[in-house]
């Protein structure tokens, strides 16, 4: 349980950071099928630069689909890229938010 209070406090601290930026950013959404329902995600880009991202799959399961939802959105913005590692025993769950982000940028 205190993983993941300092997990959700991480995001929560990064999506803050990315906030001065979003003022100026485009956002973007983009939707694809999780495991347990459709996950959803607003990019937020500058230019080719991705500034933030969220996802949501309130249907994903908790402990495993709901540990790519903390963590992906992270990982995306730091490498610029959806192109990044699923989270291990959360494929499913990884793999939509990663489309749902590469279908979001193609709509720009």
């Amino acid at each position: 349980m205190k993983l993941r209070v300092i997990a959700a406090t991480l995001l929560a601290a990064t999506l803050l950071v990315g906030c001065g930026s979003k003022a100026s950013g485009e956002k973007l959404t983009g939707k694809a099928e999780g495991f347990g329902g459709e996950v959803t995600v607003e990019v937020t880009v500058d230019g080719d630069k991705i500034t933030a991202v969220t996802a949501k799959g309130d249907s994903e399961t908790d402990g495993i689909g709901s540990k790519a939802i903390e963590e992906l959105p992270g990982k995306i913005v730091e490498a610029n890229s959806a192109d990044v590692e699923v989270v291990s025993g959360a494929t499913v769950t990884s793999t939509a938010i990663i489309d749902a982000v590469k279908s979001a940028l193609e709509s720009k």
